[in-house]
Formats: structure tokens, sequence, C-alpha cells
């Protein structure tokens, strides 16, 4: 038999009554079975995405985003710019006078030099933590805070010593 003869044969087959109402019950079956299945998904499924900014996904304690410098605690070592990878923090310190007062961290250790500039470029930083491990007096640490971007490079650079930015220690340190 060729296919155009089966073709006719199907095409003849008669539509009764009761053939009519079995394609349109397996209809109705097809379509509850797919949307069943789309329910499912839908209704049954914990979503993906979050409600961003409204709901904000609370981050592990040891996740590296920006990072902070106590700078009333450092003792302006050079440490961290030298084990920085891409050079993005930017250290000035002069040693103090010898009549000047004498300084202590909060961990006793000795301030020795002023520290007149403590910036960090975070558009340059790839949050390594290198830096903040070899920070002897640990001043140097990575928050949880992850939302800083801003629309020019430029913005990105933090200067630690201003005073909106040292604002940030009542919320960040502990």
């Amino acid at each position: 038999m060729s296919s155009s003869t089966e073709v006719n044969t199907f095409a003849n087959d008669e539509l009764t009554v009761g053939k009519w109402f079995g394609n349109v019950w397996t209809a109705i079956r097809t379509v509850i079975k797919g949307m069943m299945i789309t329910f499912k998904y839908v209704y049954g499924v914990k979503p993906v995405t979050i409600e961003y900014p409204e709901v904000r996904e609370e981050l592990p304690k040891n996740s590296r985003s920006r990072l902070f410098n106590d700078v009333e605690n450092c003792i302006s070592c050079y440490q961290c710019a030298t084990a920085c990878p891409v050079d993005c923090i930017y250290i000035t310190a002069v040693k103090r006078d010898k009549d000047a007062p004498a300084l202590k961290t909060k961990s006793g250790t000795p301030i020795k030099l002023d520290l007149l500039q403590y910036t960090i470029d975070t558009a340059l930083c790839c949050y390594c933590g290198l830096c903040t491990t070899v920070c002897p007096t640990e001043c140097l640490t990575h928050t949880t805070d992850y939302e800083f971007a801003q629309y020019t490079l430029d913005e990105m650079k933090y200067d630690y010593l201003a005073e909106d930015v040292k604002a940030w220690r009542e919320r960040i340190v502990k």
C-alpha cells in the first residue's frame, strides 16, 4: 500500500458521535495534564530570584565585599598596599614628631606614622583578601556591604580619612 492510500483511508474514516466525544475528551485530558505540570512549577517550586531591593539577601559572614579600614587603628605599615596584586591601595604617611603625644591602637601597638592618605580604588580591587590577611592590627577588613555602585570610576575611590567614610565605622566595626 502506498502512503497516499493510507491518507485516503484515514480521510474516509467516518466521524461518529462517539469518536467526536472521544476526541473532545482526549483534548480536555491533555490540556489538564499540561496545565497540572505548569501549575506545579508556578506554585510548587520556590522562586529563584528575590524581589531586590525590597528583599535583600543575607550574605555569609566570610563573604568578601566592600573593604573598610578603621584608620584609628591603622599603623601605616604599607603591608596591605604591598600585598595588593592590582595596586588599588594608595597610602601616604609621614613620621610622627618626637614631641607628639604617643598613640596606640586598640590592641596596644604604637602608631609611629601619621596617616595622610588611605584610599582604595574599588573599581580596580579584585576582592582577593590578601590585604586583609597581612594587616598586623586587623584594621583592614572585608564587610558584607555589597551595594556600592557608582556612575563614574572616580566615585569608586574611597578616601578612608574622609568624614563620611569614617562614619561607616559605627555600622561596621563591632
